[in-house]
């Protein structure tokens, strides 16, 4: 499977960002950056520090195009721009349980496009795991996230702090 024209300009967006993010001192800099480069100045809205300080990239795609495929194909360039002693981890939400099995199912088939793409990119070095594998510890460890990519399939809900 290989990635549309279109999606291809979106992944080609998502690196530029990264670049900016890599030769600016800070995420709100590397999102005026961004936009700057874009020919898009002042009048757009400053970047939202949701995540507290970790950069997040959101893209944004019609229903049907793609935006699972663009997902794995975004890893690699993504980590590629971070430091090589930096853990491999991505939460991937889910808003469903419906969805969260279906994407378990997918990302951990090896015989699934998206899997084989990701598979591909890290040389086969990498595990998906659910919610409840992550609090068991099946299979996984502090070791894991340094020897591989590790995929995190999470719903919204398993982030909300009840107080």
């Amino acid at each position: 499977m290989e990635l549309k024209n279109y999606q291809k300009l979106v992944l080609k967006d998502v690196n530029a960002y990264l670049d900016a993010l890599m030769k600016t001192d800070g995420i709100n800099a590397a999102w005026k950056e961004y936009w700057a480069s874009k020919g898009i100045g002042g009048g757009f809205p400053a970047y939202c520090d949701d995540l507290g300080g970790a950069p997040n990239v959101c893209i944004k795609v019609p229903t049907g195009g793609g935006k699972t495929f663009m997902a794995c194909s975004s890893l690699k360039p993504i980590f590629e721009k971070m430091p090589l002693d930096k853990p491999k981890v991505v939460v991937w939400l889910a808003p469903s349980d419906a969805i969260i099995e279906q994407t378990i199912n997918t990302l951990s088939n090896v015989d699934h496009p998206y899997r084989q793409r990701i598979d591909r990119d890290f040389s086969g070095k990498v595990g998906v795991y659910t919610k409840e594998q992550l609090l068991n510890g099946q299979n996984f460890s502090p070791d894991t996230v340094k020897e591989m990519l590790t995929i995190c399939v999470l719903s919204y809900a398993s982030l909300r702090v009840d107080s």
